[in-house]
């Protein structure tokens, strides 16, 4: 655990209220010397040593940390997925903090403190379950054991969970790209074969679905600057709301500001933001750097954010050392684009082979348990209706009571498809498959115990590995 300390008037000290905590070496051991304090954000202290000494941690270490207001999170997340970096990026900022997990620059799950957040939110706020269902389940159940409770229970099928905690991984991601204050942090740490759930998501394709939202972010700013600002009511509702704009309204006291309003209405930030505007826009609402109370100014006509603030700075620089390229894509976000590399060459027989022994593994592993006719009844529900690939090369299969797809099917499948998976057939025909992986993985995950659901993980990675996989 991480020491604390607090500023004391114009004094470093211990933080006295961490309690009884496990005896640990002093932060400061070994740091003798002098230092200078960079200029920050008031919520980051950096010093430096000077002159500089040299020499490493072992990790867990912070590698790099910086203002989010000043560095667009964005640019450095298509850094990190282009250079394959494995490790946490952690953003602390005013709303809460929230963590993803990356590994060879593949996000593979994500934390956050923020509710809005929580996976039972997440389900209510897509209709899969009610408020009341959420409580029932919650009060027998901690949050953490809260889907595999409602599978259990049939409120729940087992690809809509999958599709709820991918739902919810993505989210925590946008929320971090989206970030405009606070501090960010690389933490250099091992990421962990098996994490809270299997997945894995394109950092890339993430990115992407984080345009729309980082220029209507930016068109949003232009009226409500920041999230730090109080809301007030300006006349009476008397045209039909959207739900969360009602929501919103309720909770409307001229006490709260838009973040207070996301936490009691159990929004993101963007999209309190988002509903905020058009309440702004309505003429409902006004805003205030005061509460209600106090000497209020309206900064409902600030300026908009300037693009190049808003967007920020260069990441890296073309160069001979062969570090990739930077250009500017048109809302703003950076691409990283260096000279292809060669993609190994795979046969598609013995793709299809590999991940077969991978579904039969999985399979065989959840037999053990006695729950084989009933995983391989989930899995097929869930193939049939689309919920783990949008790929034609799925359409028709059905898994086997062993766990594998028909091989000759598949193959076949690819052939006459092949010219509508892209210009690497190939590679979106492995992906496809390496979706279904995923589902499997973590239906198995919320059957199996802990150390047998490892124990596959790691199976399934060394099986992986021989296609050149993660």
């Amino acid at each position: 655990m991480s020491q604390r300390f607090r500023i004391d008037g114009t004094q470093l000290v211990p933080d006295e209220r961490q309690g009884t905590q496990p005896p640990q070496q002093p932060a400061l051991a070994g740091r003798t010397g002098s230092y200078v304090l960079q200029p920050t954000s008031p919520d980051l202290l950096v010093f430096s040593r000077s002159p500089a000494e040299g020499g490493s941690l072992p990790t867990p270490r912070v590698v790099l940390s910086g203002d989010a207001s000043g560095f667009p999170l964005s640019d450095l997340c298509a850094f990190l997925s282009q250079a394959r970096w494995s490790g946490v990026v952690r953003v602390q900022a005013p709303g809460g903090e929230r963590s993803v997990i990356l590994r060879e620059g593949e996000v593979r799950g994500a934390t956050s403190d923020v509710a809005a957040d929580r996976l039972g939110e997440v389900l209510v706020r897509l209709g899969y379950l009610e408020r009341t269902q959420l409580e029932t389940v919650l009060r027998e159940h901690p949050p953490s054991k809260i889907g595999r409770a409602l599978v259990e229970r049939g409120l729940l099928q087992a690809h809509d969970l999958f599709k709820c905690v991918t739902h919810q991984v993505s989210e925590i991601f946008h929320a971090i790209v989206l970030c405009r204050e606070g501090s960010f942090f690389l933490v250099d740490q091992p990421v962990e074969d098996k994490l809270g759930h299997n997945i894995q998501l394109s950092t890339q394709s993430l990115l992407m679905d984080s345009i729309r939202k980082i220029d209507e972010l930016a068109h949003f700013r232009k009226r409500i600057p920041h999230s730090r600002l109080y809301v007030l009511r300006k006349g009476m509702a008397n045209a039909r709301l959207e739900p969360d704009e009602d929501k919103v309204l309720a909770l409307v006291d001229g006490r709260r500001t838009v973040l207070d309003l996301g936490q009691g209405a159990r929004l993101s930030e963007f999209d309190v933001t988002k509903v905020v505007y058009g309440l702004l826009e309505g003429g409902f609402v006004q805003l205030s750097d005061k509460p209600l109370g106090g000497s209020m100014q309206s900064l409902s006509g600030i300026p908009a954010v300037r693009p190049k603030a808003f967007m920020g700075i260069p990441v890296v620089r073309p160069s001979s050392t062969g570090i990739p390229t930077v250009r500017h894509s048109q809302s703003g976000l950076r691409a990283i684009t260096q000279p292809p590399q060669q993609a190994p060459v795979m046969d598609v027989r013995e793709v299809v082979r590999v991940f077969n022994r991978i579904f039969r593994e999985i399979a065989a592993e959840v037999s053990k348990q006695g729950l084989a006719r009933e995983f391989i009844a989930s899995a097929n529900a869930a193939l049939s209706g689309q919920a783990l690939s949008s790929s034609p090369v799925l359409a028709g299969l059905a898994f086997a009571p062993d766990g594998s797809l028909p091989d000759a099917r598949l193959v076949s499948s690819y052939e006459q498809y092949r010219g509508s998976l892209g210009s690497e057939p190939l590679v979106s025909f492995r992906q496809a498959l390496s979706d279904v992986m995923f589902f499997l993985l973590f239906q198995a995950g919320e059957l199996l115990e802990s150390r047998a659901d490892e124990d596959l993980a790691r199976r399934v990675k060394d099986m992986l590995a021989t296609l050149g996989g993660s």
